[in-house]
């Protein structure tokens, strides 16, 4: 998740996903705070604007700390004390922060209509994150941009990444991260550990590049057995010979035999692309030619 994440729904969507209960018991919907600046997609990277949920006290110095309102923020955290004039000049990666180090770092530290209607669609997944506010030394709009706090993957996860998003998990850690008038520091860091409770799987690498944003970057794929290649005893010969006969051998790792190798795009005239050539010849392929053994 360093890079990517996804939110595919519209902004009217989303405020009815993200409906709750405020002080008093009513159910509320959060507003908007710059909709416009907002848009969908399923393939979302740094620099990217994204919806926050956030404490109406933040904006509204006599709110009610447990309202929450939704703002239109840019991931990748510009602190309110950077002095620069243009926000791109941050020398450090702020997309993501550690949760066991957030609060020492001076990147994350301070500078001084209602409607019941019942969500019915997925759960979003709420992350914890920190927010600022920037404004430009020379004036202009402010810029509030956000990052998203990681912990120790949990065990499920281990094995993808080590580290995962701080997960709120259920209405009460969320009330609790937001409510900052009412939960001490304190407290509220204690919601801040990996879970257990998440599905996950694996998508295609069309989420490498940004610019793609489709529905295909979130079906799930890689999901069925792996398919080894078989080598007919004539290409085992082959192999025994080249294992011999270059003295690349261990710089090519010839013995690693793998789809990968076979699947290599416009060979070069070396052992590796005469090997290439010798199975297109096996499997019938009429362009392929029989390689040279002298």
């Amino acid at each position: 998740m360093c890079g990517r994440t996804a939110c595919a729904l519209g902004a009217d969507r989303i405020r009815r996903a993200c409906v709750y209960r405020d002080n008093h018991g009513r159910i509320r919907q959060p507003e908007w705070r710059d909709a416009d600046k907002y848009s969908p997609s399923y393939n979302k990277s740094p620099q990217s604007n994204s919806p926050v949920l956030v404490s109406r006290r933040h904006f509204e110095k006599d709110a009610d700390s447990s309202e929450r309102v939704i703002a239109a923020m840019r991931w990748g955290l510009v602190p309110a004390w950077f002095r620069e004039d243009d926000p791109s000049k941050m020398q450090y990666k702020t997309s993501n922060c550690r949760s066991d180090t957030m609060m020492e770092k001076l990147s994350y530290k301070a500078d001084g209509k209602d409607d019941d209607e019942e969500w019915k669609g997925w759960r979003l997944l709420t992350m914890a994150g920190i927010f600022d506010c920037w404004e430009p030394p020379d004036g202009g709009d402010a810029l509030y941009t956000y990052t998203i706090i990681t912990v120790d993957a949990s065990k499920g996860l281990s094995a993808i990444h080590n580290r995962m998003p701080a997960i709120l998990d259920g209405d009460e850690a969320i009330r609790k991260w937001l409510d900052f008038t009412e939960v001490s520091t304190q407290e509220a860091l204690r919601l801040i550990h990996s879970t257990e409770n998440i599905a996950f799987h694996p998508v295609s690498t069309i989420v490498n590049n940004s610019r793609n944003n489709t529905p295909e970057c979130l079906v799930p794929t890689g999901l069925g057995p792996k398919t080894e290649t078989k080598v007919s005893t004539s290409s085992k010969m082959m192999l025994d010979w080249m294992k011999n006969k270059s003295p690349k051998k261990e710089e090519d790792d010839l013995p690693r035999w793998s789809s990968q190798f076979i699947q290599i795009a416009a060979p070069k005239r070396t052992s590796a692309a005469l090997m290439h050539q010798w199975l297109k010849k096996e499997e019938g392929d009429p362009c392929a030619k029989k390689p040279k053994t002298q």
